[in-house]
């Protein structure tokens, strides 16, 4: 025969436990939520970056010591590029 003391020890410890997994399983299921908003809200960042285009300064300068044709060295502030005669800017 079980003792009121061991069946109050079982209400209280399935109660515990069944209550710790409750919390465990709620905040695990937020925590997805949480998530997909974050992704979410990356995916829409990035689709405005790329809409934007890039940024102010960020643009990428042709070198003018190199010739954007050919891709020779030019040494010196000339019109036309020695290798290949092709204008530069």
């Amino acid at each position: 025969m079980i003792s009121i003391v061991g069946v109050l020890f079982l209400v209280v410890f399935v109660l515990v436990f069944f209550g710790a997994f409750f919390t465990i399983f709620t905040g695990f299921w937020r925590m997805r939520g949480m998530a997909n908003k974050v992704f979410t809200l990356a995916e829409q960042e990035m689709d405005r970056k790329l809409k934007e285009g890039p940024a102010n300064g960020t643009e990428a300068t042709p070198d003018p010591a190199i010739c954007s044709h050919c891709g020779g060295r030019v040494t010196a502030q000339v019109a036309q590029c020695p290798n290949c005669g092709a204008g530069l800017p």
